[in-house]
């Protein structure tokens, strides 16, 4: 009985593959075109596990990683993501001057996540990689453009050149939840934190709100940087016994940006650069889908300020993550 009871309250660990396109909503290929995700959320470490070591390490540094009796940690490893940003008009050769440049982003990472007392969480992640020709935005975009009949780009010779990239992030959010009863609840999460590297480096505050009766399984569904939200974290086993779970959500985050690699180095390639606003922002909203406890879906539309002076509009785009066993 006993290990049987053990197996039920197991968690294994989770793949999910995350893609966000314009195309998804508003079927345009400009700005933040497109991106690509694939990770693993481990299941809860126990005590035994060799990874409580990096997280102590850690935690000698910033005091909400060390160890308790409320505390859950878990990982999150990012094999291969990729994003992908391109001007307003592809058939330009070479690109608009005025324009924001070709560039793709190529990396891996590591996410340390720490849920203190069931109602916080904790993201220090690192991202790194490349920026440039080896990023494969050419040969990605244009491959998928042939295989469905679309124009290829034409400005990707004059992309950004290559360099090695590193992001390195931390974020802070806490659960304030309101049970309607019937399984139901509200619940809202503020969120701030920083990033620092040679890609993006801003401050960020944020908050999402949500409804459905699957609340206390995560602090809300994963996104690309920059975006509201982003972690993989979840627990499972919070959901009752229903094969269905589900919650709506809608939120809204403030950067205040210091650097944007794409934008602020546009001088590589076209003669007077581009100048940026100091802040930005996303406007988002959503629904998240769980399917027993095997397979998830979470759907986003995002609206996110202009990144540049000159920018023809904000940015719009869509995501769909799926989330499974392996």
């Amino acid at each position: 009985m006993l290990v049987a009871t053990g197996a039920a309250q197991a968690e294994p660990g989770r793949l999910s593959v995350l893609e966000e396109n314009d195309g998804i909503i508003t079927h345009k290929d400009r700005y933040y075109t497109q991106g690509l995700q694939t990770s693993y959320l481990s299941p809860a470490l126990g005590a035994r596990s060799g990874w409580n070591g990096l997280f102590d390490a850690v935690g000698v540094v910033l005091p909400m990683y060390r160890a308790g009796s409320g505390a859950e940690r878990r990982y999150e490893w990012v094999p291969v993501g990729q994003a992908q940003f391109t001007p307003e008009r592809l058939n330009l050769t070479p690109p608009d001057p005025s324009d924001r440049p070709y560039a793709a982003w190529l990396y891996t990472g590591l996410h340390l996540l720490q849920e203190n007392d069931g109602r916080s969480l904790n993201n220090l992640e690192a991202l790194l990689g490349v920026v440039g020709p080896d990023a494969f935005g050419r040969q990605v975009q244009n491959g998928y453009h042939v295989l469905v009949g679309f124009r290829r780009a034409q400005g990707w010779s004059y992309q950004l050149p290559n360099r090695a990239a590193a992001q390195f992030s931390y974020d802070y959010k806490r659960r304030l939840a309101l049970d309607l009863g019937s399984h139901y609840g509200i619940d809202a999460i503020p969120e701030a934190g920083v990033s620092l590297g040679n890609v993006y480096r801003y401050v960020d505050g944020g908050l999402l709100l949500r409804f459905g009766n699957a609340m206390d399984v995560d602090y809300g569904p994963e996104h690309m940087r920059p975006s509201l939200s982003g972690t993989a974290f979840s627990d499972y086993r919070r959901l009752g016994g229903s094969w269905f779970h589900w919650y709506v959500y809608a939120g809204a985050q403030e950067r205040r940006v210091f650097y944007n690699l794409f934008i602020d180095t546009a001088d590589e390639v076209a003669p007077h650069g581009l100048t940026r606003p100091p802040a930005g922002s996303d406007l988002v909203a959503g629904a998240s889908v769980f399917l027993g406890h095997g397979l998830r879906a979470d759907f986003l539309a995002d609206r996110r300020s202009r990144e540049f002076d000159g920018q023809h509009g904000p940015d719009v785009f869509g995501g769909v993550n799926l989330t499974f066993d392996p």
